[in-house]
């Protein structure tokens, strides 16, 4: 079906894509740092600054194949070219960017590591009113692999700003056309929304936004197999993409045998009739999940928990902020999990921890920092920079940076107000 992260292109109206990912009501980059800690810890303060960033920009995890430097450019125009991997037929990949970008692209593929693949623990097959989706084949155990995948087709984000629609056209052609036969059998067997160009619809309904990195790294993403799965704004599958370009998804709670497998298309912490526009605008359906499917009251309440997570979540964010309490960390967890929201959960742990840690409760932030080692390699791989940060807390937290710089004193009542 339709993966997440790409806004509607307009072939009618020549209409070129002008944003990867919508406005979020929460950020999920929340920590507004403006703390600065001793000199000898600034250089792992600055890999914390962009921990929680959820645009996919890539983390390493194991080097893959990618493409040959010996190759040469299939078909240009401007500064954009194609070119294609000579892998084997299930992993062939076409880039279609500038050439600076194509040599980030070969820094990640230096060296080659075979991946083993979990065993086939789901099927795809046809569900009612959804089209194609995937069903898990037997009890799938909260953390567990379901998929890894690597793009089909990777192209430049600003490609549709400056190429005219006949240019765009020619090199997305260039580019599926160079897939080895089964490769290419799976890009065009994925369904498109928008209609026109076929390749150039079949991208923009099926892609995610990938960083490599830089001013000029932004590209789009086409995952074949991963576009088998279906939206649920309370999905029970977290994705993050590596920096080696792999897609990798994990069960994010026990799913049952002939239970669906969903991710999310978009961003979960907006209000139900946000998210619905985004469905219907961006991939063409009415969102009748659990969620989307509340009666009216339970779902403005819904609404009223997100907005409230987006002002806490705030709060706590900034580190120096002296009117962050245990209450409030205490009130962000159990909004989060009323939300069911735990396909997102990491960086609320993280928040916990580093707040804990600054109370002087130490406990407590040893707590929350286990709970986000737990969580965040499901939603952001096992080599994100907070991962790093929470160990550390884990394994000492007296001995952390952030460890007892608001000492925490319970506040007694003023007389008057007794």
């Amino acid at each position: 079906m339709r993966s997440p992260h790409v806004l509607v292109f307009s072939y009618l109206q020549g209409i070129v894509l002008s944003s990867l990912l919508e406005p979020e009501i929460c950020p999920r980059s929340p920590f507004q740092f403006s703390l600065v800690p001793p000199t000898h810890l600034a250089d792992g303060f600055s890999r914390l600054r962009g921990f929680l960033s959820h645009s996919n920009t890539a983390h390493r995890e194991n080097e893959s194949p990618g493409l040959h430097a010996s190759e040469k450019a299939h078909s240009c125009r401007g500064q954009y070219c194609v070119w294609t991997s000579g892998e084997a037929s299930s992993v062939g990949m076409s880039v279609v960017t500038t050439r600076a970008n194509r040599k980030r692209i070969l820094e990640r593929s230096a060296s080659r590591t075979v991946r083993s693949e979990p065993p086939a623990n789901f099927r795809t097959t046809e569900i009612p009113g959804k089209g194609i989706g995937m069903i898990a084949n037997r009890r799938i155990r909260k953390g567990e692999p379901i998929l890894t995948a690597k793009p089909a087709v990777l192209v430049h984000r600003k490609l549709v700003d400056e190429l005219d629609l006949d240019d765009q056209y020619s090199l997305l052609d260039v580019a599926v056309s160079e897939l080895p036969p089964m490769r290419r059998e799976q890009f065009l067997a994925q369904a498109g929304e928008l209609g026109g160009h076929k390749v150039s619809d079949i991208l923009f309904t099926n892609s995610f936004q990938v960083i490599l990195g830089g001013e000029d790294g932004q590209h789009l993403g086409n995952f074949p197999d991963v576009s088998r799965f279906n939206h649920d704004c309370r999905p029970n599958v977290a994705f993050y993409i590596d920096q080696n370009l792999t897609h990798h998804t994990h069960a994010i709670k026990e799913i049952q045998s002939g239970e669906e497998l969903t991710i999310s298309y978009l961003d979960s912490f907006r209000a139900r009739s946000v998210r619905q526009e985004r469905a219907h605008t961006s991939w063409g359906f009415a969102c009748t999940c659990s969620q989307c499917s509340l009666p009216r009251e339970e779902a403005d309440a819904s609404d009223a928990r997100l907005y409230k997570i987006y002002q806490v979540e705030n709060q706590l964010s900034d580190l120096n902020n002296g009117k962050s309490t245990p209450d409030m960390v205490e009130q962000l967890i159990g909004l989060y999990r009323e939300e069911r929201l735990d396909f997102k959960i990491a960086d609320a742990y993280t928040i916990a921890a580093l707040n804990y840690n600054q109370f002087g409760m130490a406990d407590l932030a040893r707590r929350y920092a286990d709970l986000s080692l737990e969580q965040g390699p499901l939603e952001h791989g096992t080599h994100a920079p907070d991962i790093e940060v929470m160990r550390a807390i884990l394994e000492d937290a007296e001995g952390h940076w952030t460890y007892n710089r608001r000492p925490y004193r319970e506040v007694a009542p003023d007389q008057d107000e007794l």
